[in-house]
């Protein structure tokens, strides 16, 4: 017996043998090291993507064959802000470039004088002899502006180009043939050749004019621009805007109260947004009232086709018929979004009979409410946004009631409260919570025209669970 169980263990041990014997060995493990080294060029170079370009530059140090990878990055980025001595750096860098083609070529926060020019000139035929794709220029409060060089007109592989601090040379023949999207700051332009870029665009689809104060009548007759957008800037020496095939406009800045600009021709438009102040106040405040007047008169409005619209205003008296106007006007809009901001004392001044005028009753809107197409056929959306800012007002909740109560295709409103934006403390108060809470409830029973409007009201946070806290120790004390 003894002998049998020994034969057997005996086999039992030779199968297990035979069985490790099959197995292959493990691979030896590999250094961090080796797995560095062994990347792709095309892995190294994506990582390079999401670098600063100093960092960039010292990944050389992580292994033998990273120490020269870096030279064949097709992304420079120099920012003057992390280089005490920038000319030199970017110089170093350029020399020992070896790509043979460069997608992002960005100049940011460069402090210019005209002793530069001759390297700026040689820094930006680097970029057009390596073809380069995105292209940014970004001088800092240059004391001259940097005439852009004759042969910066003729980039062929172009998609994005920015330039600040710069000026344009004028006659000067313009070929982008891939340029798609192009934002222009702080620069001298004129109409001649702010046209002559557009006609040298041929698939420009997104312009931005950022303080081109220089700039009076924009035309743009191209079929691909879709979007403009004018940023921040005086705009009291525009006088018209002529782009039957824009899309998308979106207008931020100051606009002087003696200067008026026109939209000759936006016919195509299905976006807009206007958010600049008169003369320091809202453009919400005053182009409203402005509104309010062609409304009365009987003027058409050039938003007939719009369908994303964005407002940012208090909703008052004096706003609220300039809100119907554009609503009566607008027969294509499918979303609406009112961005609520303080009232304030406006600068415009109206005359007696127009102030009589304004006083109307809450039932205006209902009145009038064969004239909104966009109600009947199309409004789907409606976004209210810092509620708590209008809360008290009236006219406010009579627009609410208007809106739900006769789109017949509306399928959603939001209405967005922010308790804080009231207080300069950004304090909540207990009595804030109660009033917002009791608005929301008159609001959920209003009668809505579609069967399928969902109205639904957005509360921070912080202020829901301010409310259950609330709600639990009125429960408590009527205990």
């Amino acid at each position: 017996m003894a002998e049998t169980s020994v034969r057997r263990e005996s086999s039992g041990g030779n199968r297990r043998n035979r069985a490790k014997g099959s197995r292959p060995p493990p691979p030896p493990p590999m250094s961090p090291r080796d797995l560095i080294s062994d990347l792709p060029d095309a892995v190294i170079h994506h990582i390079f993507s999401f670098l600063p370009l100093r960092d960039v530059v010292k990944t050389g140090v992580l292994s033998k064959r990273w120490r020269s990878t870096w030279t064949t990055t097709a992304q420079l980025v120099f920012d003057e802000a992390y280089s005490s001595d920038f000319p030199s750096v970017v110089d170093s860098v350029l020399i020992r470039c070896t790509s043979p083609a460069v997608k992002r070529f960005h100049i940011i926060r460069f402090t210019y004088d005209k002793l530069l020019r001759s390297k700026l000139d040689l820094w930006l035929r680097f970029a057009e002899e390596r073809r380069v794709e995105d292209l940014r220029l970004c001088l800092h409060q240059p004391k001259v502006h940097y005439k852009l060089p004759r042969f910066l007109y003729c980039l062929s592989r172009l998609v994005r180009l920015e330039v600040r601090g710069c000026c344009f040379s004028l006659g000067t023949a313009v070929g982008w043939p891939c340029l798609k999207v192009l934002s222009i700051r702080y620069a001298e332009v004129s109409d001649d050749i702010l046209e002559g870029i557009v006609r040298g665009s041929p698939v420009l689809e997104s312009l931005e004019l950022h303080n081109c104060r220089s700039i009076k009548n924009i035309v743009i007759d191209s079929t691909s621009v879709k979007e403009l957008i004018l940023d921040n800037g005086w705009l009291s020496n525009l006088e018209k805007i002529w782009a039957p095939h824009l899309l998308s406009l979106r207008v931020l800045g100051v606009w002087r109260l003696h200067s008026m600009f026109r939209l000759d021709d936006v016919s195509s438009l299905v976006e807009a947004e206007l958010d600049f102040s008169v003369s320091g106040d809202r453009i919400g405040h005053d182009l409203l009232k402005v509104l309010s007047t062609l409304e009365m008169e009987g003027v058409s409005s050039p938003l007939s086709k719009c369908q994303n619209l964005i407002l940012c205003t208090p909703v008052g008296q004096c706003e609220l018929l300039g809100i119907a106007y554009i609503l009566r006007s607008s027969q294509c809009l499918e979303k609406l979004v009112i961005r609520l901001t303080r009232s304030c004392v406006s600068k415009l001044k109206l005359d007696e009979e127009s102030i009589q005028r304004f006083n109307f009753h809450e039932d205006l809107l209902c009145s009038r409410k064969g004239n909104f197409q966009c109600l009947a056929k199309h409004l789907k959306r409606v976004e209210i946004i810092d509620f708590a800012c209008g809360l008290e007002s009236k006219h406010l909740l009579a627009l609410i009631k208007f809106l739900v109560g006769d789109a017949l295709a509306l399928e959603k409103m939001i209405i967005k409260a922010n308790l804080r934006a009231q207080h300069v403390q950004k304090l909540v108060r207990v009595a804030d919570i109660c009033q917002l809470h009791g608005v929301s409830r008159n609001v959920l029973s209003y009668r809505r025209a579609s069967q399928n409007a969902e109205v639904i009201f957005d509360y921070p946070l912080e202020e829901v669970s301010f409310v259950k806290h609330l709600r639990k120790i009125l429960n408590s004390k009527r205990g």
